[in-house]
């Protein structure tokens, strides 16, 4: 019958100490990589969703000012008709 040693517990921990930490380094990784790949997705999204947002902030201006310059057209014709507004 063999006897039970120190170093045979000791081969044995350290063989699963390896297996567990090869499992968990993998999964670290797989999560990493999915957590990499969420964020990726988030920011373009985000950023996108900025860019609509000034696309029709801009659009807007561009009416603003052209609002504007119509106002000021009117105004020349209606002085040059004696029309008050």
């Amino acid at each position: 019958m063999s006897e039970l040693t120190k170093q045979y517990f000791d081969k044995q921990i350290n063989s699963q100490t390896k297996e567990i930490k090869s499992y968990v380094d993998g999964r670290i990784s797989s999560v990493e990589e999915k957590l990499d790949t969420k964020i990726e997705t988030e920011v373009a999204e985000l950023a996108g969703m900025v860019e609509r947002r000034f696309d029709k902030l801009e659009q807007k201006l561009d009416v603003r000012a052209e609002v504007d310059q119509l106002k000021v057209k009117m105004n020349k014709v209606w002085q040059a008709l004696n029309i008050k507004n």
